[in-house]
């Protein structure tokens, strides 16, 4: 039986009432989707979504869906143009501001001092790769790995991505303890004045 939805509210209460039904928690469900429990909770709470994040959940919930029409001015139709297919824009959430703000510093010190921050990153990803759950997950961290082991630009191109990928490799970073306090508070600060 196919489920019809209008909005994002209305998908995040049917993969909600599916989750319960089937007896998983978020975690549970979030791993088995190979997504991480925050985007679940992002999605549950019709807050936005990626596509794939979408998928991958309906997909491990066998929970096929029917998007139906939505009426011009309906809590659903915000930012929404007509023919085409509603993603929730990137960079919206403070959060994701704020990460790639930290990852633009990232990007800056890696210049400077290229070595010293490949050196760290490559000792923090164990313990990343142990921390993430689900395939999609440890797929991220694989290409931190590779992207380390390849040219700078191509790991500046990855660490300051302003898309969806962008967004959910940063959930993965392995950057942590890279930057000092002050750039820290200054990449915060930019993050803030968007």
């Amino acid at each position: 039986m196919n489920v019809r939805v209008t909005d994002e509210l209305m998908l995040g209460d049917t993969v909600r009432q599916q989750r319960i039904r089937r007896g998983l928690d978020q975690r549970d469900l979030a791993e088995l989707a190979g997504v991480s429990t925050s985007a679940l909770r992002r999605l549950e709470a019709g807050r936005g979504s990626t596509l794939r994040t979408t998928l991958a959940v309906l997909r491990v919930l066998d929970t096929p869906v029917v998007l139906g029409d939505v009426e011009p001015g309906s809590p659903g139709s915000r930012r929404r143009v007509p023919g085409r297919t509603h993603v929730r824009p990137v960079l919206e959430r403070r959060d994701e501001r704020v990460s790639l703000e930290l990852h633009r510093a990232v990007a800056r010190r890696l210049r400077s001092d290229g070595p010293a921050v490949r050196a760290k990153a490559r000792s923090n990803l164990p313990k990343v790769s142990a921390h993430v759950h689900g395939p999609q997950a440890q797929g991220w961290v694989r290409e931190w790995a590779e992207a380390l082991d390849g040219p700078t630009g191509e790991l500046v191109a990855l660490l300051i991505r302003e898309d969806a990928h962008g967004v959910d490799m940063r959930q993965v970073s392995p950057f942590a303890g890279v930057l000092s306090d002050d750039e820290r508070t200054t990449a915060i600060r930019r993050a803030r004045a968007w």
